[in-house]
């Protein structure tokens, strides 16, 4: 998967979705309101330097992997984001009190997502992975899309090497904030600032890059 240059756009696709999902903006100030739409668009992960919301695919009718590069706050609030837009999430955990709050948060969405039929092909799974070394770069490289943190020198210059990226995309994933990660995929390579409202921040606490 590379990840060079392109033009900017609204929604994020994955690698197996090339084309760009439907435009749409979303107020910041609503993201605590977000309802389940009738054919989830994506699920929003924050804002772009324009301050214009970013939304990501993640369940489509084919298999598909999703790779968080980071801390576990990042991969919980991916889970409560998709719990959000109807997307039931099956959590494998060897901390399951870190996920205690995100379980007993998304179980309205989860009873509304019962009613409907299960698609066998579209499952996504989405693997956190702390820390980029060689030992899963193979597991990376082959994810449809990969959300990454803020990396030490040593990691940043492992996924240039792997995702074949700029000297300044480099130094991006060397100097994000706590709050900044980048959403990667083919032809895609997306700076994004997590938002999170009130709601989530009594759920998640405050964002930070770590556990």
């Amino acid at each position: 998967m590379t990840a060079p240059p392109g033009p900017s756009a609204r929604t994020a696709p994955t690698r197996a979705d090339p084309e760009l999902a439907p435009t749409f903006s979303v107020p910041l100030a609503v993201l605590d309101a977000l309802g389940p739409p009738v054919r989830p668009a994506g699920v929003v992960l924050g804002a772009d330097p324009d301050g214009e919301p970013v939304a990501v695919t993640l369940v489509r009718p084919a298999p598909t992997r999703v790779v968080v590069l980071g801390g576990l706050y990042l991969a919980r609030q991916v889970v409560l984001r998709a719990a959000g837009v109807g997307i039931r999430s099956v959590v494998v955990t060897g901390r399951p009190p870190a996920w205690e709050s995100v379980r007993l948060a998304a179980q309205p969405a989860d009873a509304e997502a019962a009613a409907e039929p299960d698609d066998p092909e579209a499952q996504t799974t989405l693997v956190v992975l702390p820390s980029l070394v060689p030992a899963v770069s193979d597991l990376a490289d082959d994810a449809d899309l990969v959300l990454l943190q803020r990396m030490p020198p040593h990691e940043a210059e492992l996924a240039g090497r792997l995702w074949r990226l700029t000297p300044s995309m480099t130094e991006t994933l060397r100097t994000l904030p706590d709050r900044g990660l980048v959403v990667l995929g083919r032809n895609l390579w997306r700076r994004v600032d997590l938002v999170t409202g009130p709601r989530e921040t009594a759920i998640l606490g405050p964002v930070r890059r770590g556990d």
